[in-house]
Parts: C-alpha cells; structure tokens; sequence
C-alpha cells in the first residue's frame, strides 16, 4: 500500500502544479501587450467586471505588480486627474461653462416651466382663430287647428345667423395673446439667467471647498510628519515630553479640521448635483481651480461697442453702463411685455363697448302654404350696460403694468449697481494683494523645518509659523470666493455673459 500511496500523491502535486499554471494564464490583464490592446479597441464588461473591483480596493492580497498594471491608462492619468485635467473613469470633468449648459438643459424646474410655452404658443393659436360658428334654427309646426287651414300643410322655418365683430375684437385679442406668449418667453429667459447664475454660484463654491479641503489636507500632511519627527527626537532625549504631547494635540486639531473640510466639500458637491438633476451620488467631477481663475474688471470702451479690462472709467460711465445691462433684463423685459398685455386688453374692453351684430338669412313656410325668404339682424341695445366699467377697469390695469415695469426696472438698476460695485470691491482687494499664492508650504516654513530637524529652533515656533501661513491660505480662499460668488451675482443682477468677468 506505501509504495502505491506515494506515487499517487506525487500524480496530486502535479495535477496541482498545472491546475495553478493555468489559472495563472488565465489572468491576461498583468500582460502589458494584452493591456496595450484593450486599450486600443475598448475595454469589455467582462474583461472590467472583475478588475476594477479587485484593483481598487487598497486591502486586496493580490501582488502590487499586478494591480498597477491592471489599468489601461499611462502612468501619468492619475497625476493629471489631481491636477484638474484630463478625463475621470466616468466620463470628462466638466468645466464652468460646462455645467452651466447642463443645468441649463437638465434643471428640473427650467424643464417644467418650458412647458408654459406651448401652452401660450396653444392660447395664440385660438385667439388668432376667427370665432366663425354660425348656428341654426329649425322650428316645424306638424299639426296646426286653423280654420280655413288645408289640411296636411305643415308650418316650419330655418333660420341661420352669425356673429360679426364690428370693432375689430379679433386683433385685440390676438395682441393681448401674442403679448403674453412674449411675457413667457422673457420669464422663461429670466429663470434660465437665474439658473445660470446659481450654478455659477454653486461650482464656485465646490472649487472654494475644495481649495480648502487641499489645504487641510496639506496641515494633516505636514502635522503628521511633524510628530514622527518631534517622536524621533523625543526617542533619543533632544525633545521634551511637553513639545510631543503639543504636535500630537495640534495634529487632533488638523484631523478634526480635515473631516469637517470633507464633509463641507461633500455638501457643496450634492448641492451642485441636485441643481443640475443629476443624482446625488453621481460619479461626475468638475475640473477647474479657484485660484487659477483669472478674473477681469469689465468697462465699456470709448465708442460703446467694445469691452476692455481696466479701473480707469468714471463712476458716472459705470453707472450708466450697469443701467444699459439692467434695462435689457429678462424679468424688466417680461414686465414691459405685460404692459402690451394690458393695453391690448384695454383695447378689447373699449371695442366690447361696440355691440356684435348677428345677421343671417332665414326661409319660412306658414300655415296658409305662402313661402317666406329674407334676411334677420340683431343687435344688443348698450343702455343699461354700456361696458365702461370694464374699460375702466383695464384702464387701471394698463397703468398698473406701467408702475410695474417702472419699478422693476428701477429694481434691476439698483440690484445691478450693488452687484457690480460688490464685485468691483473684491476684485480691488484682490489686485491689492501682491503676495503670489505658494502651491507647497512657503520657502520660510521649509527652511524653520530643516533648522527645527537640526534642532536650531524650538516645535512652538514651527507650529506658530505653519498656523499664520494656514490662516493665509484660507483668507485668501476665502477672498477668491467673495470675488466668485460677487461674480456669479453680478451675472444674474445684469445678464451679462460670466465670459465678460474671467479673463483668457
């Protein structure tokens, strides 16, 4: 029995052995050839199915060789992703004007309210249709007790009468309708420079959370290096308890800072999403970096035509530069659509004062077997109702939109000044400022560091210094996205293109 046991667990081994090397053929993703060439044509659902779930998670036991090569993508796809360019897995990371057009074309409530048109586009279509209905009279009379009368001769008429408007009430009323579809049109414009301006606002803010959300990240960095480093000192006696016991309380600190900056930059990401109509959860980024924005001043050039970039215009050439962009508001000109409105009902009320006339031709057949044919009118009588009171009405109501129009425009005007002296202000601030914003920790900090490594200064120092550094980061974030969000006000307070505000 031993001598047939062992050749019979050498046949296993075996068996083992090729069953191994073939599972381990069977993985042609660490192949770079193969991986060249699913490049080329397109990865497959079942050649990504098992991959990505394997390679992205950090705590898989496969070999690290394997999962790095697992990706179709060059080795310089996730540096570019970090740096704000290039495309993600699910798709092109949008820009500014990007995710304006999509909120433009995906918001939900821009979607319902578009609908409006057809309805006033519907309400034109039956106001410019003429009321043409003529209706119809039959009276028969089969038994009539006449004496004198024949007998079987049967009384009957018909009658046959249309309504004719005498004071052109068809145009009037196609004017009040055309106005209205035009009140639409421009309400509907308005909500889109609403929308356009939120998510300006929104996508700023997304790009402000997540400057700050980096600069945390960079505190929690170099905190955490710190205290390895102040433990290693601590380790051969060149650091006291006190200084371990600070770098550990002040890296808690940025650890809290860090969460909180990550929720924050989670919340300005739903809140982007959810104005635009997308899930919530969707995977879509948004590229862009509010400290690479390059802002400009708008004025208007010398013949009115063109736009340059600068602080020399007057106030008072300011001031009636904002006005122009007011006056052509959407809203202030939905306002002044209503005062067509209303006078195009005004118009109808004064011409409703003039009766319809209902004419028509009629046949007769009486009793006594003669045969009428002729003509019947008829008209009402405005004594007792003469329509004025209806005409007084729309009267008020014309001036009325004519207030209406008047103070919306006034509004645009002083909503538009305040946003552009708004922007004005931050945008002044900011060129004020010389001080050019360091992508790393400013050469000072570094150089504190490697004397705080040669022991030459004190943890203290090196935290104090890191702090006010952090502090400026933050307030100059803080003032990129006053000039941001004054910027996207600005666009919804005048309508004019945000492409005026950010310079090539």
């Amino acid at each position: 029995m031993a001598s047939i046991r062992y050749p019979i667990v050498f046949v296993l081994l075996a068996l083992c052995g090729c069953r191994a090397a073939s599972v381990a053929r069977s993985v042609p993703v660490s192949d770079p050839d193969v991986i060249r060439s699913r490049s080329d044509v397109g990865p497959s659902s079942e050649d990504l199915s098992p991959v990505v779930v394997r390679s992205s998670d950090p705590r898989s036991e496969a070999d690290p060789a394997v999962i790095q090569s697992v990706s179709a993508e060059s080795p310089n796809t996730s540096a570019a992703m970090a740096d704000g360019g290039g495309e993600t897995q699910t798709g092109k990371r949008l820009q500014l004007l990007e995710t304006v057009s999509l909120a433009l074309a995906q918001n939900p409530d821009l979607v319902a309210l578009r609908q409006t048109d057809r309805v006033g586009a519907a309400t034109y279509g039956v106001a410019s249709t003429y009321p043409f209905n003529p209706f119809v009279q039959v009276q028969a009379t089969p038994y009539q007790d006449i004496p004198g009368a024949g007998s079987g001769t049967t009384a009957h008429y018909v009658l046959l009468m249309q309504r004719i408007q005498l004071a052109h009430q068809q145009q009037h009323r196609e004017d009040a309708a055309l106005s209205s579809l035009n009140s639409i049109r421009w309400n509907i414009h308005q909500a889109e420079l609403q929308a356009a301006s939120l998510t300006a606002q929104l996508y700023f803010t997304v790009l402000y959370q997540r400057g700050l959300l980096e600069v945390a990240q960079a505190s929690q960095s170099n905190n955490q290096q710190l205290l390895e480093a102040i433990n290693k000192r601590f380790e051969g006696g060149d650091a006291s308890a006190a200084d371990v016991a600070t770098v550990r309380v002040d890296t808690r600190s940025t650890q809290q800072q860090l969460r909180l900056a990550e929720a924050n930059y989670q919340t300005a990401l739903r809140n982007l999403r959810r104005h635009l109509g997308v899930p919530i959860d969707s995977p879509q980024e948004y590229a862009g970096d509010i400290r690479q924005i390059r802002w400009q001043l708008p004025s208007q050039a010398a013949n009115g035509s063109e736009w340059a970039s600068g602080t020399d215009q007057s106030s008072v050439t300011n001031k009636a530069w904002v006005a122009s962009w007011a006056a052509s508001r959407p809203d202030v000109l939905a306002a002044h659509a209503n005062i067509d409105v209303a006078r195009a009902n005004w118009r109808l009320a004064s011409a409703d004062r003039v009766p319809d006339l209902q004419a028509g031709p009629y046949y007769a057949r009486g009793p006594e077997g003669g045969t009428f044919v002729g003509f019947r009118a008829e008209m009402n009588l405005p004594i007792i109702n003469s329509g004025k009171p209806l005409e007084n009405q729309r009267a008020a109501e014309f001036g009325q939109q004519s207030t209406v129009w008047q103070q919306t425009q006034v509004r645009a005007e002083l909503e538009a000044q305040a946003a552009f002296e708004r922007y004005e202000l931050a945008y002044r601030a900011l060129a004020e400022e010389n001080a050019d914003e360091p992508e790393e920790l400013p050469r000072e900090l570094q150089s504190l560091e490697r004397q705080f490594r040669a022991g030459e200064v004190d943890v203290v120092r090196i935290i104090q210094a890191r702090t006010s550094i952090l502090q400026n980061q933050r307030a100059r974030l803080d003032l990129l996205n006053e000039l941001a969000q004054s910027a996207a006000l600005l666009v919804g307070a005048t309508g004019m293109p945000i492409e005026l505000l950010i310079a090539d």
